[in-house]
């Protein structure tokens, strides 16, 4: 059966990857990616608008090169969590990163 925990998100790094180098040679980055909801646009056509903030690991070498801070990115992977001190942890495991990049016809 195919993964039913898929997530995928569009939207800015909000720092350069913090990269963690481990004994056995392997190598992760984890960083955060920020999302714009817009949730109602006024009459004068203002948008309003909340950020969400999503952490994710990928431990994809090449693509460690694109995760620099202010970098639009297309984020594919699934949610994983953890229990830090009694409390629920959440972050999105990369199966994949890309760089995004817009439909010049979309504004």
């Amino acid at each position: 059966m195919k993964r039913v925990n898929n997530f995928e998100i569009t939207g800015n790094c909000v720092a350069d990857a913090k990269l963690h180098s481990f004994s056995t040679g392997k190598q992760k980055a984890t960083f955060s990616v920020a999302v714009n909801y817009v949730y109602e646009t006024t009459q004068e056509g203002e948008k309003k608008s909340v950020a969400e903030f999503f952490n994710v690991e990928t431990w994809d070498k090449n693509v460690f090169d694109l995760i620099k801070k202010g970098a639009p990115l297309v984020v594919k992977g699934f949610r994983k969590g953890n229990l830090i001190n009694d409390k629920p942890y959440y972050y999105i495991v990369a199966t994949s990163v890309e760089a995004f990049v817009p439909d010049p016809k979309e504004k």
